[in-house]
Order: C-alpha cells, then sequence, then structure tokens
C-alpha cells in the first residue's frame, strides 16, 4: 500500500529528529536520542536558580546547580568542582524535576552539614568554566559528557576566565611528589620548542627552522590524540566517513587527520588549537602562538608549479588563483621531486610570510604534455564553481569582484523581468530561466568592450555560441508551484511550494494547523539546500505574521527562538558569513579553459 504525503512527511521529520539535522550543529548522540533533552539543554530558557554548598571554600570543593525552565518543565545541570585539585571532576543533569529531588542526587551524599544555598549566577559560571580551564591546563581528565551539561551555561570567551581561586600557588594541590606530579601532567613536549624564536635569513627560511616547523606540527598532532578529543574525532570520522566506510587510501585519511586538527570545530566550540593555547599558552613565544593561529587558516588547491626555490617551490594555486612560496617542513627527506610546470592537489598553511605542505598531497607530472594541462586548468574551473569557499579563500580582490559580479547579475534581474522572483509551473520557470540566461549572453554587453559574452566567445574560438539547455530536476518541473529568486548575493535559486509559502506568511489563520502548511515550513526550515533567504523575505514583509507562524511551529516542534537571528542560528548556521552565489575567474586561461568545456 502506497504511503500518502503525510505519513511520507512524518517519517521525513521522525527521522531528521532520529538521526540529526542537529548533526550539522555538532550535537552528540545522547540528544540525538533524546529530542526533548535536546531542546530543555539551552542557555536561552529563563534561569531559576543557582545552589552551591556553603562550605566550598572551606574544603576546596565546590558543587554546582544550575537550573532553568524550559518547556517541558525545570532542566538542571550539575557540576563538581575540585577547586584546590583537578578542577572539573563530574557532570550530571535531568529534566522535568523539580529542586527536593535535584538535592537528592548522589553529588550531595556525605556532605559534611554544607547546605546548598543560593548563588549568583556569575559565581556559578566562573567556578565550572574554571574548572574546565584548569583541568584543561593542567591535563587532567574531563568528564565525559560535560559538554552536554553545560549546554545550559551561557557560552564564555575561554581567555578571559580567572584561576586566581584554583590550586596553591598555581598549581593544583595533589597527593603526589613533584616529579610523580610532571609524569601526570604529560610534561613530555621539549618547552624550547614553544619558546625559542623562529629564525628567518633575509625572509628565507633556513632549513633548521622549517625542520623546527615540524616538531612544533608535531606536538599539535600528539595533543590532539588526548582522550579529551576522542569523541570529536569519533563523530568527525563517521561524519565524513560513515560508520563502516574506509577513506579511499591513506592519503585521503591523513588529509581527514590534518583537517580534524588544525580546522574541525569541536561540539564543545573551538578547534584543537585553541584548545592546546589554552594548554600551553604560558610556554609559547607570540611568533610561535602567532604561527599556530595562522594553521587555521588553510588552502586547499590545484597548485601548478612555476619554479623552484632554495628548499621549496614557488607556486600558483589555480583555485584561488594566488602565488604562494611553499616548503617542506623535511627538507632532508623531501616530499617528492616536482618539476617547473607540474601540478599538485594538496593543502598548505601559512608560516611567517610563507606558506608550508600540511597533510598529504597528489602530484601530478606534465612531462611537458600540453593535453594534461589544459585538462588542469578545466578542473581548475570547475572546482572554482563547485567550490566558492576554496575559490574565494585568501583574496580580497577575487571576493570583491564576485560580490559585484553577483550585484550587477541581480540587477540585470530585476531590468529584465521587473522584480527579484518570478512564479510558474516547472517547466514555465525553466523557460525563465533560459530567456534569463540568454539575455546575459546575447544581449548584455560589457562595459570595457563593448562585446556580448557571446561575441566574446565568437572571438575567441572562431565558433559561434550554443548556449546549452538548462538541466532542471524532474521533481521540480513536474510542480505547479515553482519560483525563481534572486539575491544580491545567493545568487539565482529555485524553489518549489514557494507560493504556498508565502501565503501561510500571509495569511497564518488559514492555514496554521493544516498538513501542508506543516510540511512546507518545517521541509524549508529542515532543508540543507535552502537558505535563509526566504525566511528573510517574509519576516521583512510580514513581522507579526512572521512571529505568528514560527512561534506555532516551535511549540509543536519543541524547538526554542527568540526571533529570526535565533532561528536562523539554529537552522541555518551556514547563512551568516556566507559567500556570494557567483565566482569571478581573474586568470584568462583559467576563464579560457572554462569556456571551451
Amino acid at each position: 500500500m502506497a504511503k500518502t504525503k503525510k505519513q511520507k512527511a512524518d517519517e521525513r521529520r521522525a527521522r531528521k529528529k532520529k538521526q540529526g539535522k542537529s548533526k550539522r550543529q555538532g550535537i552528540p548522540k545522547i540528544l540525538r536520542q533524546d529530542p526533548a533533552l535536546r531542546e530543555a539543554l539551552n542557555h536561552r530558557h529563563p534561569l531559576v536558580a543557582c545552589l552551591i554548598n556553603e562550605d566550598w571554600q572551606e574544603f576546596g570543593v565546590a558543587i554546582v546547580i544550575v537550573m532553568r525552565s524550559a518547556p517541558i518543565g525545570c532542566v538542571y545541570s550539575g557540576f563538581l568542582v575540585d577547586v584546590l585539585g583537578v578542577g572539573l571532576k563530574d557532570v550530571m543533569g535531568d529534566y522535568g524535576v523539580n529542586e527536593d529531588e535535584i538535592k537528592e542526587h548522589k553529588f550531595l551524599e556525605g556532605m559534611q552539614g554544607g547546605d546548598m544555598v543560593a548563588c549568583d549566577y556569575g559565581l556559578a559560571s566562573n567556578l565550572v568554566y574554571g574548572g574546565l580551564v584548569w583541568a584543561r591546563k593542567w591535563k587532567f581528565k574531563l568528564p565525559k559528557d560535560y559538554k552536554i551539561w553545560m549546554r545550559l551555561l551561557e557560552p564564555r570567551n575561554m581567555d578571559e576566565i580567572e584561576l586566581s581561586q584554583f590550586g596553591k600557588d598555581g598549581k593544583p594541590l595533589v597527593m603526589v611528589s613533584e616529579d610523580d606530579f610532571d609524569i601526570i601532567m604529560g610534561a613530555d613536549i621539549d618547552s624550547n620548542i614553544l619558546r625559542d624564536p623562529i629564525a628567518t635569513e633575509n625572509k628565507a627560511i633556513p632549513e633548521n627552522t622549517l625542520n623546527r616547523l615540524g616538531d612544533i606540527k608535531s606536538t599539535l598532532i600528539n595533543f590532539s590524540r588526548s582522550p579529551e578529543f576522542k569523541e570529536d574525532f569519533e563523530m568527525a570520522r563517521k561524519s565524513r566517513f560513515g560508520k563502516k566506510k574506509r577513506p579511499k587510501n591513506e592519503g585521503e585519511w591523513i588529509n581527514f587527520q590534518d583537517w580534524f586538527v588544525l580546522e574541525c570545530e569541536l561540539m564543545s566550540g573551538g578547534t584543537i588549537i585553541d584548545r592546546y593555547f589554552e594548554t600551553y599558552q604560558d610556554k609559547m613565544r607570540r611568533d610561535v602562538q602567532e604561527l599556530i593561529n595562522g594553521w587555521k587558516q588553510v588552502i586547499e588547491g590545484l597548485f601548478e608549479i612555476k619554479d623552484r626555490i632554495e628548499n621549496g617551490y614557488f607556486v600558483k594555486n589555480l583555485i584561488n588563483e594566488r602565488a604562494y612560496k611553499v616548503y617542506p617542513t623535511n627538507v632532508s627527506e623531501p616530499l617528492i621531486e616536482l618539476h617547473k610546470g607540474d601540478f599538485f592537489i594538496g593543502r598548505i598553511v601559512p608560516a611567517r610570510g610563507v606558506h608550508i605542505f600540511s597533510g598529504a598531497f597528489t602530484p601530478i607530472p606534465l612531462d611537458g604534455n600540453d593535453r594534461v594541462r589544459n585538462e588542469m586548468y578545466q578542473m581548475a574551473a570547475r572546482m572554482q564553481t563547485e567550490n566558492p569557499a576554496r575559490a574565494l579563500a585568501d583574496n580580497p580582490e577575487k571576493l570583491k569582484k564576485s560580490r559585484e559580479a553577483v550585484q550587477r547579475q541581480y540587477n540585470d534581474f530585476i531590468n529584465y523581468f521587473g522584480k527579484d522572483e518570478v512564479f510558474g509551473t516547472g517547466k514555465e520557470i525553466r523557460q525563465n530561466y533560459q530567456d534569463f540566461f540568454d539575455y546575459q549572453i546575447f544581449e548584455l554587453q560589457d562595459p570595457d568592450t563593448g562585446l556580448t559574452k557571446a561575441e566574446e566567445f565568437e572571438k575567441m574560438t572562431g565558433k559561434s555560441y550554443k548556449p546549452p539547455k538548462p538541466k532542471l530536476p524532474h521533481k521540480l518541473l513536474r510542480n505547479k508551484d515553482v519560483a525563481m529568486l534572486c539575491d544580491p548575493v545567493d545568487s539565482l535559486t529555485l524553489l518549489e511550494e514557494y507560493g504556498l509559502f508565502l501565503k501561510i506568511f500571509t495569511d497564518p489563520d488559514k492555514h496554521l494547523g493544516t498538513s501542508y502548511a506543516e510540511d512546507v515550513v518545517m521541509g524549508y526550515l529542515e532543508s540543507d539546500t535552502i537558505s535563509d533567504v526566504p525566511f528573510r523575505r517574509v519576516a521583512k514583509r510580514y513581522p507579526e505574521n512572521f512571529k505568528t507562524v514560527i512561534d506555532y511551529y516551535a511549540e509543536q516542534d519543541g524547538f526554542v527562538t527568540g526571533g529570526l537571528e535565533d532561528l536562523m542560528q539554529a537552522f541555518k548556521p551556514e547563512s551568516y558569513d556566507k559567500l556570494p552565489g557567483i565566482v569571478v575567474v581573474m586568470d584568462q586561461e583559467i576563464a579560457n579553459a572554462r569556456l571551451k568545456r
């Protein structure tokens, strides 16, 4: 028996809740399995109370409890903070309980007459976050689920956490000898690696400095293998490769690990590099800290070797169209013999005005083959279109020109259609799409050359330009309610059921409570391919109706929102700092290769 549309929609939402749209927000397994807990653990819920044991300063152990009022009842997080010793030692929590039930928790067993009393939220936050930073600083093992229960606390800047009340004489009070203490703390990093200045010679990088950069990178990699990051690593691995899927080759595995160390956002916020700074900042020179912090800016691309230089290469990244001096960090064992004109696919990171290789890379020898070179330029053109983030990284001029191109397209769209939204059936929208494309190619003239794009193509190739037919999904073509939107940042977007989407916000009383309205609104919210643009448009046009609709579904589906920005942060976090929908190719050879594809 065929499933109804409503049954399919219900299954889709259930699957979303179970598996995780939340995966994009880094939600741990326990919260994916318990959506109610996930929604309850939110620092935006009203604060009910903060409690602390009255004798915490006398005994150096604080029991901190933070309670908030969630839509499903009282939710609380409890933290056991060993102020003199190991910092944040244990965590717990629950929801749908009252204050008396909280006070019966095992945390409070064996207390020596120290009653739980009300305390200021600032004190509670300082003790919990201070316990976290203290434990990280001295490499004490953190509680397994601390990231989950800390969701009830407002986020803090770790660099601003005050630690003066922790430990004794600046060190944890532990019942071991000084030598044993150093062993427990894992004092296996040669402090000179982080304290010595990074030498340069007339802006060149000497061999011993290159080798030292490799040593610094090794300490960072070893730090990332701490038990504290095991859960983050496993979640990232499963997200990238699936539960059983393995990487295609060793290079893919190496690059995944390099990405995890340098770029992965941890569930608790920040990156491995941020945690590394918290642990070793007292041992680091400023130039070393600046060096490591720069490694967050990874450049991935298809590189052409333009020349050989001492100990390295002068290359051009064909994806972001920037030139770099690149060096291996182990000069005695070069990565591979690359020559002028060869290519490679890889990752590089900044290092004192130059760049070094990071992770694995794939060499592509040219061997004097012009066909291979042309293929590389065509590949670069395709990669620029497929990955705007890489194409626009580290190139402000390219980013500026791309933004200007989207704005021009937006103006052209309005000049052609008279508005920035066009409605119709799927087939009508396909024709509108083709008509607008033809208008841009055959009618609009370049202000500098006076030629249309079609005329430029004919001048370059000697052939007449034949525009490709737009290939749109069959499902969209069969739909009777399709819209083409143009946005000055996103560029062109095709949306199904957009007419109905607008009607829901135009007349909420008529549509709220129907299954089709829920399918459309929640479908738009949960979609990974629909941006924030539709929601921003209806919020601007119908502000009161927008609040009515979103509040209704927030109550029905149990999510929390304080307005448009909260909603977008929860469902469309990628919409912030987004890149333009058009990537301008500045290199003429790459542009020509794109035209010849």
